[in-house]
């Protein structure tokens, strides 16, 4: 049977294509290894040789190995001889000598090597190997005994289709499916997202559930995409008009009435937020809260929760506040607003809400004089259905591909070449924070890091490239021009 590999040819080496031996190389060099085994006498000629192929594993070959192995069943012997990096030589012994479990991985179904955090497609499992081959590891070429490791292996290597319980070999073609995760992988409880304006907000916040959210069942029929303690800082909380809002279903005139209810509605026994806010605890904070900020600005006490844990968190067929506190604090000379909220519908509700705290907050603005600051707001759980809202999502994603820069809060970067060095000078408002020296890139990303000082994921790619471009002038000698 002709060895032919269905994936990666070109990057294998056929030596025997009607041999029985394939060589894996894990991270060492193919060619180092075949040099090895030529100094060591093994025969490699086309005709004659032992050896049908040689490649290198570096973990995420294994299924395109695996489905190789599969159609080529003549391959009885895997003869493993390299440097070990990660797990790569792990995977394929625990594969063969430990089997798969069944996991779900990013919302995908797949295959788990046993011992290992390596998933393969579900199409791939040992099973299907009639006659799995024999696997062995040697040691890495460069090794004092490998020379005499290799000729033991060879002199003593049995046939596996002489063994009782061999099967007639049989090829096995496996089409390796693309994967189509239903979230993509990210810290479900890291997302922060800071904007100018509400509406931009919204729809940062509507991408990242829809790409990074974990889909839940909250109930029978009820499917949701959710994340946990999404942190969503607004910067200019200012009232947009219907030309932005009307794209997105939502009006000024039906979020300013929502403020109004929001603020006014004390109804006596009503759960909703105004009633807990003003009346609900016997105390309207509302207003404690402007005479605490006109007495001292530096108030750290205006605190309003409205979760009452006697009932909310006791009696299940009640309605429940969604909204849990919110903060008032004056910062750097602006009055800054953050909330809580226990679980929050990003479709339809966070907007909404944001427009009811803009309301708040404006409300204490014009009692207390304190210009108003940035509003924060943390939902502990946020989820959306995005077969719901399925045209909205889809308006949000196809605007989301609008490239735009957005600059840094912790600053910006300048780059030169001086006496042989990378500098990298951090400036803020036009005013050097520090100056970074080094011979090499890599000591310079090294301290960014640690300092802390870049924020923005677009910013640090930006400083990647020019490290990257500023040592190559200084190891060329070219003139270094750095990117605007």
């Amino acid at each position: 049977m002709e060895f032919i590999p269905i994936y990666y040819k070109d990057s294998l080496t056929i030596i025997n294509e009607n041999a029985h031996i394939g060589v894996v190389t894990l991270w060492s060099h193919k060619q180092a290894v075949i040099d090895k085994f030529k100094e060591s006498g093994v025969d490699l000629s086309k005709t004659n040789s032992p050896i049908a192929v040689f490649g290198t594993l570096y973990g995420n070959g294994l299924k395109h190995l695996l489905a190789n192995l599969l159609y080529n069943p003549q391959i009885t012997h895997v003869l493993i001889c390299g440097r070990n990096t990660g797990e790569s030589l792990q995977l394929l012994l625990n594969f063969f000598g430990k089997g798969v479990e069944k996991v779900v991985n990013i919302g995908v179904s797949c295959n788990r090597i046993i011992g290992t955090s390596k998933d393969l497609p579900e199409v791939l499992y040992p099973e299907l190997f009639r006659n799995p081959p024999d696997v062995t590891y040697i040691g890495q070429e460069t090794d004092p005994d490998f020379e005499t490791q290799l000729q033991s292996y060879l002199k003593n290597l049995p046939n596996s289709f002489n063994k009782p319980d061999a099967v007639e070999p049989e090829r096995v073609k496996i089409d390796l499916p693309e994967i189509a995760p239903s979230y993509f992988p990210s810290n479900p409880r890291s997302h922060t997202i800071i904007k100018g304006t509400p509406l931009e907000a919204w729809k940062e916040l509507i991408f990242c559930l829809d790409r990074f959210g974990h889909m839940v069942e909250l109930e029978p029929d009820k499917r949701r995409k959710e994340l946990q303690n999404v942190k969503v800082i607004v910067e200019d909380p200012i009232e947009e008009d219907d030309v932005s809002l009307k794209p997105f279903g939502f009006s000024i005139a039906e979020l300013k009435e929502y403020q109004c209810k929001v603020k006014h509605n004390i109804v006596e026994g009503d759960y909703t937020y105004g009633n807990r806010i003003r009346a609900y605890f016997n105390v309207d904070a509302l207003t404690v809260c402007v005479g605490k900020l006109k007495k001292n600005p530096q108030d750290r006490r205006s605190y309003i929760v409205l979760w009452d844990p006697r009932t909310d968190l006791t009696e299940t067929t009640r309605s429940s506040p969604c909204l849990a506190t919110i903060f008032l604090r004056v910062y750097d000379g602006n009055l800054t607003l953050s909330a809580t909220f226990r679980v929050h519908n990003a479709f339809d509700a966070w907007l909404k809400n944001l427009y009811a705290l803009m309301a708040i907050q404006r409300h204490v603005t014009e009692h207390t004089c304190i210009p108003t600051g940035p509003i924060t707001v943390i939902s502990h759980s946020i989820s959306l259905n995005p077969d719901e809202g399925y045209e909205k999502l889809q308006m949000v994603i196809n605007q989301h591909g609008n490239f735009k820069f957005e600059a840094d809060p912790n600053g910006q970067f300048r780059f030169r070449l001086e006496n042989g060095q990378i500098v990298a000078e951090h400036i803020y408002n036009g005013e050097t924070l520090k100056v970074y020296r080094s011979k090499k890139a890599e000591r310079i990303q090294y301290e960014l890091k640690r300092d802390r000082a870049i924020s923005e994921i677009g910013h640090a790619i930006f400083i990647g490239r020019q490290l990257e471009k500023a040592q190559r002038c200084l190891l060329t000698g070219e003139a270094f021009k750095e990117d605007p």
